[in-house]
């Protein structure tokens, strides 16, 4: 199971992702178990990631899962 924590529209913890599937500064796209986690918004960065974890950072307008 994925677990998203938004920190107001500033922050973005994620646990339990697949990979990376792109990114960009206004766009990520994550694959998850079974979708795919989209976080748009405005100078993202991805500030840390393992391979379980990974904390995002930016200006966030949007985060919904997609399939």
């Amino acid at each position: 199971m994925t677990q998203v924590i938004l920190y107001g529209n500033k922050s973005v913890h994620i646990d339990g992702y697949k990979s990376i599937i792109t990114f960009d500064s206004e766009r990520l796209c994550i694959s998850c178990k079974n979708k795919i986690l989209e976080i748009k918004g405005k100078e993202l960065i991805i500030d840390s990631f393992t391979g379980v974890c990974m904390n995002i950072s930016g200006y966030i307008s949007d985060v919904s899962w997609v399939n």
